[in-house]
């Protein structure tokens, strides 16, 4: 079946008996006044016709696209999809569509989507690239398209990403000040990016307590809660297994929750556990779990503002990386070790 022609502003101007300049002002909003009785005939017969603005003719015009890229690294993530709505709200709200990308942390899919988004002429590009983050940078820096990266801290780049150092501290704090002493930590495989620093946080507190770091203690795992059973089961299977277990998230700490409940082990009487985002989920497990906090839907608002500035030319500052706060948020997930 033939594709019928699109609906033109010199239909609508046919249909009301105005000039195509007339609908244009109408439709723009100006630049010159339109009479009420003329306005109110124009729109009605944009109704009847169903027109809609051609926005790539108006974008040609601009040169502006009205589109910002948002990469990520996993949609199922919640705490993904929780920063995604929030800049998506902030972005609609300005006339910006946002196209979003999932790369899966491949980095072949990383690169191949930033090419796409550069080869879309997008206005700008929020990321969390999972590998060569400054290699795909480089690749919309050549394109002149502004950036933002989350979760990092990159020279010459403008990145917003949580205090995780912070983070992890206070994880473990708060299980020796329960009276924990063998704590362990199920992080993710090492990366670019700063959330790494919440072991770097767990061992520095672990240190300023006087408790010696024990490698056995620190199990990496991939994403998703089939690897956070995988590592809590193999955290179990030491000969003197924790008391208390941190997970690089709560996705990772959902796998974990399952794996004591596979062993017959009840938390947090038996073994206590923290994790690290709080998505809403966690607090609606059995048992609610005590995690580490920090300020998704601020990330995504705060990530969008500023990629609207520069998109707008409104900065000027150097780049820079800012750091968001991070809070524990103390559930029934944790407790006092067993006694013995």
């Amino acid at each position: 079946m033939p594709r019928s022609r699109p609906v033109t502003r010199k239909d609508v101007a046919a249909r009301a008996g105005v000039s195509v300049a007339v609908v244009s002002y109408v439709v723009n909003d100006g630049p010159r006044p339109v009479s009420p009785e003329t306005r109110a005939k124009v729109e009605q017969a944009i109704e009847e016709l169903g027109y809609y603005p051609n926005e790539l003719a108006r974008s040609l015009r601009r040169q502006q696209s009205f589109t910002i890229g948002l990469l990520i690294p996993n949609l199922t993530n919640p705490v993904y999809a929780e920063i995604a709505r929030s800049m998506e709200d902030v972005c609609t709200e300005a006339g910006y569509l946002v196209l979003l990308c999932d790369s899966a942390r491949d980095p072949i899919q990383e690169k191949r989507f930033v090419e796409m988004l550069r080869a879309k002429q997008v206005d700008g590009v929020v990321m969390i690239p999972s590998t060569n983050p400054l290699e795909l940078v480089e690749l919309l820096r050549q394109a002149r398209i502004p950036t933002i990266v989350l979760e990092h801290d990159l020279p010459g780049v403008d990145c917003i990403a949580n205090d995780d150092h912070t983070g992890g501290q206070l994880a473990v704090q708060h299980l020796l000040d329960l009276g924990h002493r063998r704590i362990a930590l199920i992080r993710r495989v090492p990366s670019s990016a700063l959330s790494s620093e919440r072991f770097a946080g767990y061992r520095q507190a672990l240190e300023e307590a006087g408790i010696d770091f024990d490698p056995a203690l620190v199990v990496q795992s991939e994403a998703g809660p089939a690897a956070g059973c995988k590592a809590m089961q193999q955290l179990l299977a030491l000969p003197q297994r924790p008391t208390a277990v941190i997970t690089h998230n709560d996705v990772l700490a959902l796998g974990a929750l399952h794996a004591a409940w596979q062993a017959g082990l009840s938390v947090p009487r038996e073994l206590s556990l923290v994790g690290y985002d709080d998505i809403q989920s966690s607090a609606f497990l059995v048992p609610p779990l005590t995690t580490v906090q920090f300020p998704k839907e601020g990330m995504g608002r705060e990530a969008a503002e500023q990629i609207l500035r520069l998109v707008q030319q409104e900065g000027g500052a150097s780049p820079q990386t800012r750091l968001l706060p991070v809070k524990l948020v103390v559930r029934a997930s944790t407790a006092p070790p067993p006694a013995g």
